[in-house]
């Protein structure tokens, strides 16, 4: 295996540290209907320069990849550091970036049947606050040793193994208790500068390193330990020729009161932050009182054991109790202790921190409370429900649209000479197919109006309008999908869609087809569905004969309008432009002239504004005239173009797609419960808690698998509809603990069983959201 970092022969001090990355765990996803394929970058840093870098293999489509790769590189443990960084590998943009993690090389231990065969788990950090990463990497990192014996590398005398947290120190342990501070061999093993380049320890004092890479100091002449470095010192002698206090007695002295004071402190368990231990001080290890000198250093308590109903702490972590009796928590990757036992909240990080002066506890039946010390009262509901970066965007409620969308309805009339019910038996594999025949053999137009009736062969599902809200959220995947040339993506950085000019060349029948989403999009419209696609501006503009604007082109192709913008605010004249423009299709360039001879008129300061009218009604229209005369035929079968022009292109955008966002406070106000579950039980706050942490295409998803359709109506959830009209979204106590759960559509209720917790709740929501597909019984 090669050798990454400084050379072989380089002159200083150096070690090989081990390195091997066996997988990430709930990595985060940055695209939303893609798949993730993340990497993991090493780089050898020193002081943010980096020296050597290295990537592992691209595992496909995975937020929980396996590598199980090793690497090595040559270190300085003082000065070097490993910076892990976690990408998605894309293709056509740059890399996503998913998290990074840094080790400080002067902590790591050595190699041994302990260090080597056990990993860590190293959480993922953001690189600035703009960045949401989630998920930790399992690592194992230790320097090598060379064969079986302890050899020195490149100059280094390897020190002796580093024992557990405590060690009890004897006069008669060998050691000489007046050695000289540790020599730079010792300092580089323990990750520290050589001790020459700190002021010298004091005669009997001897620096060591606990399992967790902390360093504690060793009074041998005292036989008691502290954390804090000790400095030399003349002893002074005090009145009566008693020699008075060292520096680290008293040191250890007032670090032993401050210890005591907190204590005692925490027992009155007032709202006031000297209630918990200090976020960033550990305990100093207290030292036996010196009238016992054989007593050794008071022994950590012993963890949790295996019968705990709590199972095992987490890595890092170690119990003890304090003097009141209460147990408190270390956390030894951090340094930081905490009264609340971490696995009582282990998604806690999860959603972000909790607003300042907030605070979440836990209830004796399990359930999560919040505390806000400003008002000093209490609550079931997460503050961080009302966080717009976490809970998603208000939904921006209009009552101008509601009364339009009122009056279209009225308008919209069912004809009274057709049957009850428009039956349409498809595939789900030929969907597109099987839609298009069904639909564009339809010769009176008004028999789509009917009740829709949608089966799915091969599924026993009956619609009662949660099927049909199905057929419409896969049938619009499948009609705008640009893999059949029909649409195309607006530009490579915005995933919206427009007509393809060039939809002939790869379908002959496309003017058919134009005219079949036509008329789906009206049935959409007119059954009050959904259709899972956003278009651009202009296309909207278009369905309402109404006037396209420069405006419009800046969020469809910002480089062609910023060209267009140059020109309309200066004069264009030394550009040699004409009424003309080239396009280049399938490798070969075509010249199009805007007017009759444009190609032989020059574009002044004069006509630069018919110009410009001229490419934007080119751009937008006239290479797509054709396609969307026949969508709009198709779709004023159903919907009168008249009566759609009460809206505007926004709202035109909303009637068609709903919203995009999703909003989860909105979400849980217009929730009903049934079945003995309410809003407060514990069930439903881990319910809350998951979708929280959900990204944006996880709670799309969920709310598809309940309702039929991943888009939400233009007023919020309020207006969510249901077979019999509006019906909110519902959760009902279901089931037993190792059942799924499972959703009606038609009702757009979640059957929820009552599991037992939080981790059991979302995998089973997890699982049974990933693997749904098909009807069983009436939906």
């Amino acid at each position: 295996m090669d050798i990454q970092g400084l050379p072989e022969d380089t002159s200083e001090p150096s070690r090989i540290v081990k390195v091997r990355i066996l997988e990430g765990v709930s990595l985060a996803k940055k695209d939303i209907f893609g798949a993730s394929d993340p990497y993991v970058r090493i780089q050898l840093t020193e002081d943010d320069e980096a020296i050597s870098s290295i990537t592992t293999k691209t595992v496909k489509r995975s937020l929980n990849p396996k590598w199980y790769e090793d690497f090595r590189f040559r270190v300085i443990p003082a000065s070097h550091t490993l910076t892990f960084e976690v990408f998605d590998e894309n293709r056509l943009t740059r890399d996503d970036f998913l998290g990074l993690v840094e080790v400080p090389l002067r902590h790591v231990p050595f190699e041994n049947d302990r260090t080597w065969n056990s990993h860590k788990e190293y959480v993922l950090r953001p690189r600035s606050s703009r960045s949401r990463v989630r998920g930790f990497l399992r690592m194992t990192i230790a320097y090598q040793r060379e064969g079986s014996s302890d050899v020195p590398q490149n100059g280094e005398e390897e020190p002796e193994e580093n024992e557990p947290d405590w060690e009890v120190v004897h006069a008669e342990d060998g050691r000489d208790s007046t050695d000289s501070p540790p020599s730079s061999e010792e300092s580089q093993t323990t990750g520290m500068p050589p001790s020459h380049q700190q002021p010298p320890l004091p005669l009997g004092w001897e620096e060591r390193q606990d399992a967790n890479g902390r360093f504690y100091y060793v009074d041998h002449r005292n036989r008691r330990t502290q954390w804090i470095r000790p400095t030399s010192a003349v002893q002074p002698v005090a009145p009566g020729g008693v020699p008075a206090p060292t520096q680290g007695e008293q040191q250890q002295d007032e670090a032993r009161v401050r210890y005591i004071a907190r204590r005692h402190i925490s027992l009155e368990d007032s709202i006031d932050n000297t209630s918990q231990p200090a976020a960033n001080s550990l305990p100093p290890p207290t030292p036996p009182p010196r009238q016992e000198p054989q007593q050794p250093p008071p022994q950590p308590e012993p963890p949790a054991a295996a019968s705990d109903p709590l199972g095992p702490l987490p890595a890092g972590w170690q119990m003890q109790k304090a003097a009141s009796g209460r147990m408190f928590f270390i956390n030894h990757n951090e340094r930081k202790t905490t009264w609340v036992d971490p696995r009582l909240k282990p998604n806690f990080d999860e959603l972000g921190p909790l607003p300042p002066a907030w605070e979440q506890r836990v209830h004796a039946d399990g359930r999560a409370f919040f505390i806000d010390h400003n008002t000093r009262s209490t609550q079931w509901e997460d503050p961080r429900l009302q966080n717009p970066e976490i809970a998603g965007p208000a939904v921006p409620y209009s009552r101008d649209y509601k009364k339009k969308y009122d009056y279209f309805k009225q308008r919209l009339k069912k004809p009274s000479d057709i049957p009850n019910k428009f039956e349409l038996k498809i595939k789900r594999t030929d969907v597109l197919e099987d839609s298009y025949r069904g639909i564009i053999a339809v010769k009176n137009p008004n028999l789509l109006k009917a009740r829709l009736w949608i089966e799915f062969l091969g599924e026993t599902g009956l619609d009662y309008g949660g099927v049909a809200r199905e057929w419409f959220f896969i049938l619009s995947r499948e009609m705008f999908n640009p893999y059949y040339g029909l649409f195309e993506y607006s530009a490579m950085d915005n995933y919206t869609l427009q007509i393809n000019p060039n939809s002939g060349l790869c379908n002959e029948d496309h003017l058919l087809y134009f005219k079949f989403i036509g008329r789906v999009a009206g049935m959409a419209v007119f059954h009050g569905k959904l259709l899972d696609a956003f278009f651009i501006r202009p296309f909207y503009k278009m369905m309402l004969s109404k006037h396209i604007t420069l405006a419009d082109m800046e969020a469809v192709d910002s480089e062609y309008y910023n060209s267009l913008l140059w020109i309309k605010e200066n004069d264009p004249s030394d550009l040699e432009l004409t009424f003309s423009v080239d396009e280049e299709s399938f490798g070969e360039t075509k010249t199009t002239d805007l007017k009759k001879d444009g190609a032989s008129i020059p574009v002044t300061d004069d006509n630069k504004q018919e110009y410009i009218g001229l490419v934007i009604n080119w751009r937008f229209v006239n290479r797509v005239r054709k396609q969307m005369a026949s969508f709009m035929e198709g779709f004023n079968e159903i919907i009168p173009g008249q009566l759609l022009k009460v809206f505007d292109a926004n709202e035109v955008e909303l009637l068609m797609s709903g919203l995009g966002d999703i909003n989860v406070d909105d979400w849980r106000k217009n929730t009903a419960y049934r079945g003995g579950y309410h809003a407060n039980h514990r069930v439903i706050q881990w319910f809350w808690k998951a979708v929280l942490s959900f990204d944006t295409e996880m709670r799309s998803r969920l709310l598809q698998f309940v309702t039929g359709t991943s888009r939400v109506p233009v007023n919020g959830f309020a207006n969510l509809y249901g077979s019999n009209g509006p019906q909110l979204f519902t959760i009902e106590l279901w089931g037993s603990k190792e059942s799924l759960p499972r959703a009606h559509t038609c009702f757009n209720r979640l059957d929820l069983p009552p599991y037992d917790s939080y981790y059991t709740m979302v995998d089973k929501l997890r699982t049974a959201v990933d693997n749904a597909q098909g009807f069983e019984g009436v939906d």
